[in-house]
C-alpha cells in the first residue's frame, strides 16, 4: 500500500511539472517513431508515457533512455494529443537524480558527468569555461584520451588557450546572483505548468522582426561563441557590419545553462536566462541576437515562463532585487536576416555564390517548440533557403533538415551522435548537396568536428564542409574566406567557396 501511494504521489509531481493528463495518451507511438535516439533506448517514449500512465513511475526512472534522450522536444511536436512527452523526460530524469533510483547503465554515469561539470563551472564563475568543463568531465569519466586530436587542433586554431583559459576573467561581475539562483532551483520544486488538453494544433509564423540598416541590436552571444565556436562569433560580427548592422553585447550576461540545466533541474533552466531577459530589459535592448540556437531556444522558453508565472518573476527578483519588464526581444540569426529581408541582402551581394548545392540544416531548436520559438514551420521550414537562394546559392530538397544530429551530448554520446550524423549526410549527399548551411554551434560541432569520425565508420559518404549562414552572406556581400574564419573549420570548407 505505501508503494502504490508513494506511485501516485509521483505521478501527480509529474501531471504538475509537465501539466500533461497523462490518461490522455492513447498510445499511438508517434513520439517514438520520430525520435531519433529512439533505437538506442530501453524504454523509448511512448512506453515511458504508458508507465507513468500505469503508476509505474520508478520504472521509468530507472530506464536507461532518460541517458540518451537528446531533448530535440520532435515527440513533443509531434504529439497528436498535445502532450509534454519531452518535459515528461526531463521530469523524470530529475526525479531520478533527486532520489537515487537510477539506471546502472554506463551512459547515465557519462551524461551525468557532463552535466555536473557544466554546470558546477557556471555556479563558480556564471558563464562556461569549456576547457575547465572538458578537465572535470574526463577526471570523472576517466577518458582522458578522446577528443584529444581535436582539442590540438583547436589550440592551434586559437579557439582554446590554456593560458587564458586560466587566468583570464571572464566571468559574471555579479557571481552572487548566480548563486543566489542556483540556491533557489535547489530549494524549490516545480511551478504547477498550465494544463495541457488534446488540441488541434496548427503552426502560423509570428509576424517578422524589422531589422534594418544602420539599426543597433543586443548580443548574446553565449558561452560557445567564446570558445569553441569563436569562428561563428567572428562570422556574426562579418556579417553584420556588412549588413550596416551594429552589435551591443548584454553587460555581464551569464550562461543560460543550456541543454545541462533543463535535463537536470527545471527551475534553474529557467532562472539562469531570465537573468539575461533582466539584464536586456535594464540596458534598453529591444532585439537581441543570440546565434547559438540553444542559447535562443532556451532564452525564448524562459521568457514565455516569466510571462506566465508571477512566481518565478519572484524568484528571479529575490535573485537580482529588481523587477523585469519582459521588453527585449531574443531572436536568432535567422530572425535577423528574414527581418531584413531577402530582396534587401539580395542588393548587397557583390559575390553571388553560384548555384552552390546546400543542404539547409536546421537542426531541432529553431524551431521547437513552435508555440514558443514561432518563426518557421516545424517540420517544414523553408526561411533559410529563401536567404540562401538570395545570395545565389541552390538550396536542395531533401528530407533530414529538422532531424537532431545529437546536439549537446557530443562528448557523453559520442558514438549515438555519429550515428545521427551519418543519417542527415547520407541523405543530404543523396539528394545532391555538396555542403551544410547551419545556424547552430552545436550543429556545426557535430556534423564538422564528429565528421572524420563518422566517415571513418561508415566509408560510405565523402567530406562535406559545413558553412554558418553568416559565412555565406558575408561572403556574398563581399568578405574574403579568412574574414569568416573558415580556416577554423575541421572539414576544408575554403576550396569550394574560393573561386565562385
Amino acid at each position: 500500500m505505501e508503494h502504490t501511494i508513494r506511485t501516485d504521489s509521483l505521478k501527480r509531481q509529474l501531471e504538475q511539472t509537465t501539466g500533461n493528463n497523462y490518461a490522455c495518451c492513447y498510445q499511438c507511438g508517434k513520439c517514438t517513431a520520430g525520435c531519433p535516439a529512439g533505437g538506442f533506448m530501453d524504454n523509448p517514449p511512448a512506453r515511458i508515457m504508458r508507465l507513468v500512465q500505469a503508476g509505474y513511475v520508478e520504472e521509468a526512472m530507472q530506464s536507461d533512455s532518460l541517458w540518451y534522450c537528446i531533448g530535440c522536444m520532435t515527440c513533443t511536436a509531434r504529439c497528436p494529443q498535445n502532450m509534454e512527452i519531452a518535459g515528461t523526460m526531463d521530469a523524470v530524469r530529475e526525479m531520478a537524480l533527486k532520489s537515487g533510483i537510477v539506471s546502472s547503465d554506463k551512459a547515465k554515469k557519462l551524461v551525468t558527468a557532463f552535466h555536473t561539470s557544466f554546470l558546477n563551472t557556471v555556479r563558480k564563475s556564471g558563464r562556461l569555461q569549456e576547457l575547465a568543463l572538458v578537465n572535470s568531465y574526463k577526471l570523472r569519466t576517466r577518458t582522458f584520451l578522446q577528443d584529444a586530436g581535436a582539442g590540438l587542433k583547436m589550440m592551434k586554431q586559437g579557439k582554446i588557450n590554456p593560458v587564458t583559459a586560466f587566468t583570464s576573467k571572464e566571468t559574471v561581475e555579479h557571481k552572487e546572483e548566480i548563486e543566489k539562483i542556483f540556491q533557489i532551483a535547489e530549494g524549490s520544486s516545480h511551478s504547477a505548468a498550465p494544463k495541457r488538453k488534446p488540441v488541434k494544433r496548427t503552426f502560423k509564423a509570428d509576424e517578422p522582426v524589422r531589422i534594418t540598416s544602420g539599426m543597433t541590436i543586443g548580443y548574446y552571444p553565449g558561452c560557445s561563441l567564446s570558445g569553441t565556436a569563436k569562428d561563428y562569433d567572428i562570422s556574426i560580427r562579418k556579417m553584420c557590419d556588412r549588413l550596416g548592422i551594429r552589435l551591443h553585447e548584454i553587460e555581464d550576461w551569464n550562461c543560460c545553462g543550456a541543454s545541462s540545466a533543463h535535463a537536470t533541474n527545471h527551475k534553474l533552466s529557467v532562472l539562469l536566462p531570465a537573468r539575461n531577459q533582466a539584464l536586456a530589459d535594464q540596458q534598453g535592448l529591444d532585439y537581441v541576437l543570440a546565434p547559438c540556437a540553444a542559447c535562443l531556444n532556451r532564452q525564448v522558453t524562459a521568457r514565455k515562463a516569466l510571462m506566465e508565472s508571477a512566481e518565478l518573476r519572484e524568484e528571479l527578483k529575490s535573485a537580482m532585487g529588481r523587477e523585469t519588464e519582459l521588453k527585449s526581444r531574443f531572436i536568432g540569426v535567422m530572425q535577423l536576416l528574414e527581418g531584413m529581408g531577402a530582396e534587401e541582402i539580395k542588393k548587397r551581394v557583390t559575390h553571388p555564390l553560384k548555384e552552390l548545392p546546400l543542404a539547409c540544416y536546421y537542426g531541432c531548436l529553431l524551431v521547437r517548440p513552435f508555440d514558443a520559438m514561432g518563426y518557421d514551420d516545424p517540420e517544414n521550414p523553408t526561411k533559410m533557403e529563401e536567404i540562401v537562394e538570395a545570395i545565389g546559392a541552390k538550396p536542395v530538397d531533401w528530407a533530414y533538415k529538422v532531424e537532431c544530429c545529437g546536439a549537446g551530448l557530443t562528448m557523453a554520446q559520442q558514438e549515438m551522435i555519429e550515428d545521427l550524423t551519418h543519417k542527415i549526410a547520407k541523405n543530404a549527399t543523396n539528394n545532391g548537396a555538396g555542403a551544410f548551411v547551419v545556424a547552430c554551434p552545436l550543429c556545426h560541432t557535430n556534423l564538422d568536428m564528429r565528421q572524420a569520425g563518422m566517415r571513418k565508420r561508415y566509408n560510405d559518404v565523402g567530406e562535406m564542409p559545413v558553412y554558418y549562414i553568416s559565412d555565406l552572406v558575408a561572403m556574398a556581400c563581399g568578405a574574403s574566406p579568412e574574414e569568416v574564419a573558415l580556416d577554423k573549420h575541421f572539414v576544408p570548407a575554403t576550396g569550394m567557396v574560393r573561386n565562385l
